[in-house]
């Protein structure tokens, strides 16, 4: 039987995808819950983490951004403004 053999660029591939999965968490999340923000930021450095250290920095970024974006959900009710002071309302 043949041996199989991954070389780096194979390997970079590999993680890569690792990284474009476990950043999909906090996308989802983010545009679930309106924060989009922390959303895509935490899908874009988990592709990177992927590219860099693999699973051991892709996956734990993806999870921070995810708790962050699941504890700051965006609000989407705008509050009133006071009315200005000489105006009376009755």
């Amino acid at each position: 039987m043949e041996e199989l053999r991954i070389g780096f660029y194979g390997l970079l591939v590999i993680n890569i995808v690792l990284g474009v999965l476990f950043g999909a968490f906090p996308l989802v999340a983010g545009l679930r819950t309106g924060n989009r923000k922390h959303g895509f930021l935490g899908f874009i450095l988990a592709i990177a983490g992927g590219a860099v250290l693999g699973c051991f920095l892709s996956f734990p970024l993806a999870m921070i951004f995810l708790w962050l974006t699941l504890r700051n959900p965006a609000t989407d009710t705008v509050e009133s403004a006071p009315p200005p002071a000489g105006d009376t309302v009755v």
